[in-house]
C-alpha cells in the first residue's frame, strides 16, 4: 500500500478523510470514472480515527427508525452483502455474532417489538428477528436476565481498520493516492483554479483540483464551514468509553447485549455487551461530553474553540435542558468510576462484577450535528461551490459506508459536480463490488 507523506501539487479530487467513508467514496469515484483521486488525512495512516475506534459491528437495521434515520437504514441494509463479498474475497475477519436488544421493563418490551417493526420496514426478513421471552434467553445465555429481547441473528463482527485498507488497496489499483499528515482546511481559488489548502507540520501548502469531497468526520463541519456551507449547524462530542472483560467471565457471553437506550433523542447508548472480531469482550460506552472531536483523553481543553464555535444557539438550548444536563453527569460519573459502569451492565448481566474487567479499552468520539430543532438524526450532505460535503456521518456510519458513499458518487454527478470528468466504462468482471448494487434498486437518495 503506498501511503506518502508528500502531497501531489495537481489532481481531480482531493478526498478530505481518509477514514472508511473517505477511502470508500475514493474507491466508487476511481470505479467509473478515468480521474485521478487523492485521500488526505491529519493522521499519517489511513482509518486511524472512528473506522479504528468502534466496537466493529455490522448492524442489520432493526433499531434505526424508517422514518428519521431512512437513509442510515438503507445504506446498512445494502452494504452488509457488499462486506460480505469483501471479507469473502480478502479473507477478512467475519464473525457472525448475533445481537440480543434485551428489555428489562414494560415500557422495554414494546420498545424491542417496535424494533422488529422497524427492521421489517426497513427490508429484513422475517427470519433474521426473533422476539424472545426472557425465559428462551437465558437458556442460551444463561449470564443474561431480561424480561423479553429481540434477537437479529445476522448482526456480524468485523475489524472495520482492516476492511478500509483493502478497499483502498483496491483503489490504489486505479491510481488512487493516500497522503498522510496533513489537515485540509478550506478552498480558493486560484489563477489556474480551485486550490484544497493543506496543513501539515511544515506548513501549509495546496493542491490543484477541480472537486473536494469532504468526508473528515470530526473535522468536517469546520472544512465545510470553511467553504460557505453548513453555518446554520453546531456541533457536540461524546467521548464513549469501554472496559475489557477478562476470561474465563468473557466467555460465558456469547452474543452481543444491547440495551434500547433510555433517551432515544439524545446521541446515548445505554452500555452493552460486545464480541469482537478477536474473541474479546468489553462492555461500553458511556457518552462523555467533551470539546473536540479529537478528546481521547480529559475534556479536550486544546478544543475549547471548536467548542464555543457559534452558532450557539443550538447549544445554549441543549445545555439548559435538565433531562440532558442530568444524563452528561452520570455519563462522567461511569468515565470516572469502573464499578458505576459496571453497575449498568450488571442490571442485565447480574454475575459480572468489577473484578471481570481488565482496563480501558480502545474508544472513540461522536461527533453529532445540532440545528434549531436539537439533534440532527441523519447524516447531512450539503453541495458547495466545486466541493459536497458529509456531516454527521455517525454510528452506524462504517457499517452502512460501501453504499453511503456510492449515493454521495451519485450525488455528485447529478449535482452537476463531476462535470468535465470522462466517463468510462468499465469492466467489473474482476470487481469486488458493483456500482448499481450498492445504490439498490429502489433505495434513498441523499
Amino acid at each position: 500500500m503506498g501511503i506518502s507523506d508528500r502531497l501531489p501539487k495537481e489532481t481531480d479530487v482531493v478526498v478530505a478523510g481518509g477514514g472508511v467513508l473517505g477511502i470508500c467514496v475514493a474507491y466508487w469515484l476511481s470505479a467509473i470514472y478515468e480521474i485521478r483521486v487523492a485521500v488526505v488525512d491529519a493522521s499519517r495512516g489511513p482509518a486511524e480515527h472512528e473506522t479504528y475506534r468502534n466496537t466493529g459491528i455490522i448492524h442489520r437495521p432493526f433499531y434505526l427508525d424508517p422514518d428519521k434515520k431512512r437513509v442510515f437504514a438503507q445504506t446498512s441494509l445494502l452494504s452488509h452483502a457488499l462486506w460480505q463479498d469483501l471479507a469473502r474475497e480478502w479473507s477478512l475477519p467475519w464473525r457472525p455474532i448475533g445481537t440480543l436488544n434485551v428489555a428489562l421493563t414494560e415500557k422495554e418490551v414494546r420498545t424491542v417489538e417496535r424494533y422488529r417493526d422497524w427492521g421489517l420496514q426497513n427490508g429484513m426478513e422475517e427470519g433474521e428477528l426473533q422476539l424472545k421471552p426472557g425465559t428462551e434467553v437465558e437458556r442460551t445465555e444463561p449470564e443474561v436476565r431480561c424480561l423479553a429481547a429481540l434477537l437479529s441473528k445476522n448482526d456480524v463482527s468485523v475489524d472495520f481498520r482492516k476492511f478500509a485498507l483493502q478497499v483502498l488497496a483496491l483503489a490504489e489499483r486505479r491510481g488512487v493516492s493516500f497522503t498522510g499528515g496533513f489537515r485540509v482546511t478550506g478552498l480558493v481559488e486560484g489563477p489556474r483554479g480551485t486550490n484544497a489548502i493543506c496543513e501539515g507540520r511544515q506548513g501549509t501548502s495546496s493542491i490543484g483540483c477541480k472537486l473536494l469531497v469532504n468526508a473528515a468526520g470530526g473535522g468536517a463541519l469546520g472544512l465545510a464551514k470553511s467553504c460557505g456551507v453548513g453555518r446554520e449547524f453546531a456541533q457536540l462530542n461524546f467521548r464513549g468509553e469501554y472496559w475489557r472483560v477478562d476470561e474465563p467471565f468473557a466467555s460465558r457471553v456469547t452474543s452481543n447485549v444491547y440495551r434500547p437506550p433510555k433517551h432515544s433523542q439524545f446521541p446515548f447508548l445505554d452500555p452493552h455487551f460486545v464480541v469482537r472480531a478477536d474473541g474479546t469482550r468489553q462492555i461500553g460506552p458511556n457518552a462523555v461530553l467533551v470539546s473536540g472531536p479529537y478528546a481521547y483523553q480529559g475534556v479536550g481543553l486544546r478544543s475549547l474553540k471548536d467548542f464555543v464555535e457559534g452558532p450557539i444557539g443550538p447549544k445554549l438550548e441543549i445545555l439548559t435542558d435538565g433531562t440532558f444536563v442530568r444524563l452528561v453527569a452520570s455519563e462522567w460519573r461511569s468515565s470516572i468510576s469502573k464499578s458505576a459502569m459496571c453497575a449498568r451492565v450488571m442490571k442485565f448481566i447480574p454475575n459480572l462484577g468489577v473484578e471481570n474487567l481488565h482496563g480501558r479499552a480502545v474508544f472513540g468520539v461522536r461527533s453529532s450535528l445540532l440545528d434549531s430543532k436539537g439533534f440532527v438524526p441523519e447524516a447531512v450532505v450539503l453541495p458547495g461551490s466545486h466541493s459536497i460535503h458529509i456531516l454527521n456521518y455517525n454510528s452506524p456510519g462504517a457499517t452502512g459506508a460501501p453504499s453511503f458513499s456510492a449515493m454521495v458518487v451519485a450525488k455528485i454527478r447529478d449535482e452537476g459536480l463531476a462535470d468535465g470528468f470522462d466517463e468510462l466504462v468499465r469492466s467489473e468482471a474482476d470487481s469486488t463490488w458493483v456500482f448499481d448494487g450498492a445504490l439498490g434498486s429502489s433505495g434513498p437518495s441523499l
